[in-house]
């Protein structure tokens, strides 16, 4: 019984150990991933938050933000993004946002309904959302216990301040947004394969 735990506690370390998929080098965008079944890319930042009497290493949490301006199925002619660049420029029509809150800096994987657990503001949780062209919630999704729902920061690079990392969440959509767009938009937007490679950007609260 002895002998098959401990292969069991090797198992699982080996696992813990093997090489995680990472984004491809050459990638014209930090975050890549697909949206049901779909290829989708976009531009992330990775925020880490701290107050003007907190030490920067005491900060151990980062804020997941991605834009992305790939068109969607809309209303009439809208939303007709005015670029097609995944948000990669300074000009970007932003038409779909990804966030994910209160990320652990360390490597590890971690389930997003304890990501949305740990939140200190009512509307710090884990969303997906269209955009209209006046910048208004078109359409939002939140997860709700569905599988899958994980991030995971494979590295963490100190030194050059650059954090790796892979997700597979699915959203469903939230209903109480009571002026939400009623398209063919499917109920769940699951997000599978996701990699970001992203500096950290300091943000110093006032």
């Amino acid at each position: 019984m002895r002998t098959i735990c401990y292969s069991l506690i090797l198992f699982l370390a080996c696992l813990g150990c093997a090489k995680q998929p990472s984004l491809p080098t050459d990638s014209k965008f930090n975050v890549t991933a697909s949206l049901n079944d779909t290829s989708w890319y976009g531009t992330g930042k990775v925020l880490r938050l701290r107050n003007q009497r907190q030490d920067l290493k005491k900060v151990k949490k980062f804020n997941l933000v991605i834009f992305t301006d790939i068109d969607y199925n809309g209303f009439g002619s809208y939303p007709n993004p005015k670029t097609k660049n995944g948000c990669a420029e300074p000009e970007c029509t932003k038409s779909q946002s990804l966030v994910i809150y209160n990320i652990p800096l360390k490597k590890r994987q971690n389930r997003i309904d304890k990501l949305d657990r740990s939140r200190q503001f009512k509307n710090e949780y884990a969303s997906f959302s269209y955009i209209g062209n006046a910048g208004g919630l078109m359409k939002k999704y939140v997860y709700q216990h569905e599988k899958p729902g994980w991030i995971r920061v494979t590295r963490f690079d100190k030194a050059a301040g650059i954090v790796e990392g892979r997700f597979e969440i699915a959203f469903s959509e939230d209903t109480t947004l009571y002026n939400r767009f009623r398209n063919g938009a499917p109920p769940v937007a699951r997000f599978s394969n996701g990699l970001f490679r992203i500096k950290i950007t300091d943000v110093l609260l006032r």
